[in-house]
């Protein structure tokens, strides 16, 4: 399977706890910023085989420190000037040093500079707030397997050559002050024992240290590296060292599905490569990764990575490998139309009628045939926590129970999907409301919503009662008013 590194993208926030801000005019920068926005959103350009980064704004112009010490982000990707070294420090946070001038760049406000070699001096000390959506998929470097919930849900394990199913994403979780948590599917935290926790604590926290592309999790309660032990893997904070061991790589997370027929029953590959809904229960069989490509047909895969291939016969089948093939990239058999029906789906190959199933249960693209026989229930499955951010930052929750839409921090809202509707909780076990003024984590009864799935990880969220898409606004309103898809109605997920 082609592997989908994240782009590195975070706030920097001074010691006088502002924002790194990047402004239009002169390419100007400031640590003036109380929230994280555009402007405040910085992307990390790696080398293979290198110390040195360079950290890009949201201009397209780069961090740069010159020969008299001055730190400005104007500048250019093929000047050495933009070549940094990130130094991770003990409590999470970071110096920036000049790799041709050996300065450290820090100061606040608008005073900023490079041109002391004090690596202690608070005014140099930088906290690192990811921007980038938080579920993910973790690979260690060595194993070359992928970090999940154990099968009986007390531990992370490194044990997974694909990432599959609910238990493989993992949230990584900004704390205050610049440490992250590594929130498993169900919810809780590693500690650095090893062990799951429901409520985090200082034995949860740890601080993330980049090695280009690569990064390690040092646990800030007893100074150790996380590392996968043993045969299944199991994720502890045990080596006083870093080895490949302890090297990580962060890939996005696709969504995974199930598709239920009108016949009651589950598209499985479990009786060979041709497809057929023939399951009656879910195993890693019966899910499939949805991938879009830039024209906005979409690739599935299967556990065993391979990828649907419309073949003779107006048949499907997986039977092209999936091994260093991305949407973009994957040959035209394999790419087909999904249409987004409510709580159903049609898959169409080019050219050629919806798939529908035959009386043998294995689907064919051929018109015609019973009515509904081509739409299938689909059900995501790998998001049991839902983290939304639009165009204006996270969908967060106030005290007051409402829900808005600008907040840079992320809010995992516990999903739960039955017969391809959604219904949506927050953390105080209220459900999701629309309500007049706006949406509301304040209700004992679940309401039904349906997900439309797009390119660039973003969905669209829509009530059945109302009929309306989930909508942002700039002041951080949150309603379900749309009427279209754009923007305002697109959230990544």
């Amino acid at each position: 399977m082609a592997a989908y590194e994240l782009d590195w993208s975070f706030g920097l926030i001074s010691s006088a706890g502002k924002y790194l801000t990047a402004e239009t005019f002169q390419n100007k920068i400031g640590a003036t910023a109380g929230v994280m926005k555009k402007k405040q959103i910085w992307f990390l350009e790696a080398t293979d085989g290198s110390d040195t980064v360079k950290i890009r704004s949201h201009l397209g112009k780069y961090l740069r420190v010159d020969g008299d010490g001055k730190f400005t982000g104007d500048g250019e990707q093929d000047n050495e000037e933009t070549d940094l070294v990130i130094i991770a420090l003990d409590d999470g946070r970071w110096n920036l040093k000049s790799n041709k001038y050996g300065w450290f760049a820090g100061g606040s406000g608008e005073n900023l500079s490079a041109f002391t070699t004090e690596d202690t001096a608070e005014h140099n000390k930088w906290t690192v707030h990811l921007a980038m959506h938080p579920q993910v998929c973790i690979k260690n470097v060595k194993r070359k397997t992928y970090m999940h919930l154990s099968d009986d849900g007390n531990s992370l394990q490194c044990d997974e050559a694909i990432p599959w199913g609910f238990d493989a994403t993992v949230t990584v979780t900004y704390f205050t002050g610049g440490t992250y948590g590594l929130q498993a599917a169900n919810g809780q935290f590693l500690t650095n024992t090893g062990a799951l926790v429901a409520d985090a604590d200082d034995s949860c926290k740890f601080i993330i240290a980049f090695l280009g592309k690569q990064m390690t999790f040092k646990s800030v309660a007893s100074g150790k590296y996380v590392t996968a032990l043993g045969a299944s893997g199991i994720c502890k904070a045990t080596k006083s060292g870093v080895t490949k061991d302890e090297t990580f790589v962060m890939e996005d997370s696709w969504p995974q599905i199930t598709l239920k027929a009108n016949n009651g029953k589950y598209v499985s590959i479990k009786q060979g490569v041709e497809l057929a809904a023939k399951s009656a229960a879910v195993t890693d069989a019966e899910i499939f990764q949805v991938e879009p490509d830039s024209a906005g047909t979409w690739i599935l895969k299967s556990v065993k990575d391979k990828l649907w291939t419309a073949v003779e016969a107006n048949a499907v089948s997986t039977t092209t490998d999936a091994t260093d093939l991305t949407a973009d990239t994957a040959p035209e058999a394999c790419k087909f139309t999904i249409e987004f029906l409510g709580n159903k789906v049609k898959i169409s190959p080019a050219g050629k009628p919806a798939y529908a199933v035959q009386g043998s249960a294995y689907i064919k693209s051929i018109a015609g045939g019973p009515e509904g026989a081509d739409e299938f229930t689909y059900e995501i499955i790998n998001r049991p926590q839902l983290i939304l951010r639009g165009e204006y930052g996270f969908v967060g929750v106030l005290p007051s129970g409402l829900l808005e839409c600008n907040k840079s921090g992320a809010t995992p809202f516990p999903m739960t999907i039955e017969d391809g509707f959604c219904k949506l909780a927050a953390s105080n076990g209220k459900y999701w409301k629309v309500g007049d003024n706006g949406v509301s984590a304040s209700s004992d009864a679940a309401e039904s919503y349906v997900i439309e799935l797009f390119p660039e990880s973003k969905l669209a969220l829509k009530s059945v009662e109302k009929g309306k898409y989930f909508q942002g606004a700039q002041n951080g309103a949150f309603t379900c008013t749309g009427t279209k898809i754009d923007a305002s109605t697109l959230f990544e997920y």
